[in-house]
């Protein structure tokens, strides 16, 4: 066994291993907490997770939301088994659960509704025996806390840093949807703690000490005399219904293994760790105040939430045939979600940029009025490679009525969100078929129009009438009664539905109009080109710009087709009222001075900047076509490319181009043969145009770049493979692979003298 490290060094070893780099980080921590006692890791614990997630320090803390697999494997992987749920930091959390150990977080660290919410007495009995009251202010002050509630409480807070506003790499992962390592263990820290077989084993099973343990005798100065008595107890329990929730639940934590029977300590053994993960992410992430905030959160935390709210369904879904302890919990979840979901989703939609990361809101409304999606049986068909599509069955009545103010009023929340949206953009008319395929199931929209007829009184599973009435209040007048609310399927919103589909069918016929146009200038190129040359280029080139964007655009009619389809079947509206026709009268075209192939927001001419000459739907599509000219040499790396040979790659040309840069462009230059062989080598001279926000405001930046080498296309998969292919071949036919590259590179170079001879 290794030598102790003397107490003294301790927290100075560790302070010191925390500057370190990720991986020397990792590996020198596991190398002092085997060798810690358990009095010297609970020194040194809360320092650790306050570095962990940049607590009254970086907010960045160790990355946990700005590390995926693109940025660095290792460290992803490292990481990943450093905090996963049998890891070793998971074990070291658990070992200081014997020793009884409590850890203080200060109430300021958490969101402003949960924090009022412990201070006015309205707090579940879960948080009562958690409290430090100030005895001098007769108010919460801290929360006392065992060592894994302490990790897990701050490791929910740190979801909800707004890391995209102050580091690139978060906004990078905010912009592209990216896997990160906290996303990753929220995945795993739910499945496991919140599983939905009933029989599934809670990692990790093998700690002593599992009830948590009673709190010591007071002993601090905010620590509490006796029992707070304006804690009120909440009706959801009350009669009989405390076992999954109440004081003496687990999320307590402060009840003696001694004053209970084997029976309920064996239950509270396996329960309450998932009591603590299901209070901290539900009371968390669902009160965050998005309406009260300054920054917006980050999206990869949206999709943190809705792995939270799928996973509460899976949860919650197996509690008829759980016999275990875990039953009442799995019973209680959903309603903990229920009472706060619509506030938040309201406030988060209200706030959200009109783009198409709004996707991630909408996929977390979907998720959550949707619970049929995420049962046992359709995870044994995903296991099982089939089709299946679940059924909406009268087990889901009571959910839908529960919970219809979700249901409706959100939608009627998005819509003008909806009527705004570009759908000459792909993915925008994918976030309309996404609601549009929801609504248009005939089971679901029957069920809304029964239940909200049928609807009277406090049916919505709220707190109280007067709560009820104050979230409403956020998408309803002030005169609005309880009789005239507005709702779904009434005729004001048919008609509202029928302009929107009108909308709807126009930009469909304007995305047409733009096919052809694209598909005439596509083979108007290529008659001007020549035979020999578009053999060529279809051989051994990539789609051009323009064929790339004619397969992306030619996808979107049909799928706002299919979009008309389902909401005129949900609203039962008649297509023929709407214009679904191929072929419009042509309205006035743009001047010639800002023809479609000019628009561009950098364009300075006078014509561009007289708005009274175009009509709404010319800006619209204006608009729709800002982009800034970027250095193909520099744009993100791509599925199809290995990454790092592209970032290898890309420092020789760089070299090559700082060293020869005057050469390069005087070959580019030249009128001869020559110059037309360098064009087909070298990238063409441009003026790279980009937004720069990084004052606050916008403006137009530009770099003139001279002809260059680029090296890229060597990173490609495509072009290894062929590469590969001709070495096989060479090896089996001609008895060596260089023989096959030499055949490739003699084919290359026939290419490209023949492109240089048919150019200009």
């Amino acid at each position: 066994m290794m030598a102790a490290i003397p107490p003294e060094n301790i927290l100075n070893r560790v302070l010191s291993a925390l500057r370190l780099s990720p991986l020397e980080r990792v590996r020198e921590l596991l190398m002092l907490m085997e060798r810690c006692s358990l009095r010297e890791l609970q020194e040194i614990f809360p320092h650790i997770v306050h570095y962990i997630f940049g607590v009254n320090g970086n907010p960045l803390g160790w990355g946990l939301r700005t590390t995926t697999p693109e940025s660095g494997m290792n460290v992803y992987k490292t990481l990943e088994q450093f905090f996963g749920v049998c890891g070793p930091w998971m074990i070291v959390c658990h070992r200081l659960l014997a020793e009884q150990a409590k850890f203080v977080i200060d109430i300021s660290l958490l969101p402003v509704k949960l924090v009022t919410m412990l201070q006015t007495g309205q707090s579940p009995m879960f948080y009562s025996d958690l409290l430090n009251i100030d005895p001098e202010k007769h108010q919460v002050s801290t929360l006392s806390l065992n060592s894994f509630d302490f990790y897990m409480l701050h490791f929910v807070l740190h979801g909800l840093q707004p890391l995209h506003s102050i580091d690139p790499v978060a906004m990078q992962i905010h912009n592209t949807r990216s896997k990160t390592v906290y996303l990753m263990l929220v995945s795993e820290y739910l499945n496991n703690f919140l599983p939905l077989f009933p029989d599934a084993r809670i990692e990790p099973s093998y700690f002593s000490g599992g009830v948590k343990a009673p709190q010591p005798l007071p002993t601090q100065s905010l620590q509490p005399q006796r029992q707070p008595r304006f804690i009120r107890i909440p009706s959801s329990y009350r009669n009989g219904n405390s076992s999954g929730g109440g004081s003496g639940g687990p999320g307590g934590g402060n009840i003696s293994p001694q004053s209970m029977s084997a029976s309920v300590s064996a239950a509270r053994n396996y329960a309450w760790r998932s009591e603590s993960v299901l209070h901290f992410f539900v009371d968390i992430w669902l009160r965050y105040d998005v309406e009260s905030e300054h920054h917006l959160p980050g999206s990869d935390w949206v999709r943190a939430v809705r792995t939270l709210v799928k996973q509460i369904h899976f949860f919650a879904s197996t509690a008829p045939v759980d016999p275990t302890s875990l039953c009442s919990l799995r019973k209680l979840s959903l309603s903990m979600v229920k009472g706060r979901i619509y506030a938040f989703l309201s406030g988060l939609i209200d706030r959200w940029p009109l783009d198409s990361s709004l996707l991630v809101v909408l996929e977390l409304w979907l998720s959550y009025i949707q619970p049929w999606r995420y049962t046992m049986a359709i995870l044994n068909s995903r296991e099982s490679g089939q089709s299946y599509k679940p059924a909406i069955t009268s087990a889901y009545d009571a959910f839908i009525m529960d919970n219809l103010i979700v249901y409706t009023h959100i939608f009627m929340q998005l819509l003008p969100q909806f009527g705004r949206l570009d759908y000459t953009v792909y993915r925008n008319c994918q976030m309309l078929n996404r609601l549009a395929m929801t609504f248009g199931d005939q089971n679901l929209a029957e069920r809304l129009q029964r239940f909200e007829r049928l609807h009277s009184g406090n049916s919505y599973g709220f707190d109280s009438p007067h709560r009820q009435t104050h979230l409403l209040s956020k998408s309803l007048p002030q005169s609005a009664q309880w009789s005239s609310m507005p709702k779904l399927f009434s005729d004001t919103m048919r008609a509202d539905m029928e302009n929107f589909l009108f909308v709807i069918s126009m930009a469909r016929n304007q995305v047409l109009r733009e096919v052809s146009r694209l598909r005439m200038e596509i083979l108007e190129k290529q008659r001007l080109e020549g035979f020999l040359k578009n053999f060529l280029h279809r051989m051994w080139n990539e789609p051009s710009q323009d064929e790339t964007l004619l397969a992306d655009v030619s996808r979107v009619p049909e799928v706002l087709r299919q979009c008309i389809d389902h909401l005129c079947r949900a609203f039962d509206l008649d297509q023929a009222n709407l214009s679904m026709h191929e072929t419009l009268p042509e309205e006035c075209t743009l001047p010639t001075s800002i023809s479609a192939n000019n628009r561009s927001f950098f364009n300075t001419s006078d014509s561009l900047l007289d708005t009274s000459r175009l009509n709404p739907r010319q800006m619209s599509m204006n608009a729709s076509n800002l982009t800034a000219a970027i250095d193909p040499a520099l744009l993100p790396i791509q599925t199809g490319e290995i990454t790092y040979l592209v970032r290898r790659l890309h420092r020789i040309s760089d070299a090559i181009n700082q060293k020869y840069k005057i050469q390069l462009q005087s070959w580019y230059e030249r009128q001869d043969y020559f110059g037309s062989l360098t064009r087909q080598l070298l990238l063409a001279p441009m003026i790279e145009q980009w937004f720069d926000k990084r004052d606050g405001n916008t403006d137009i930046r530009e770099r003139t770049v001279t002809a260059r080498i680029s090296l890229r296309p060597l990173a490609s998969k495509f072009l290894l493979s062929v590469v590969a292919c001709f070495m096989v071949l060479g090896f089996l036919f001609l008895g060596s692979a260089l023989k096959g590259v030499g055949i490739l590179f003699t084919l290359f170079m026939g290419y490209v003298l023949l492109m240089a001879i048919c150019s200009p």
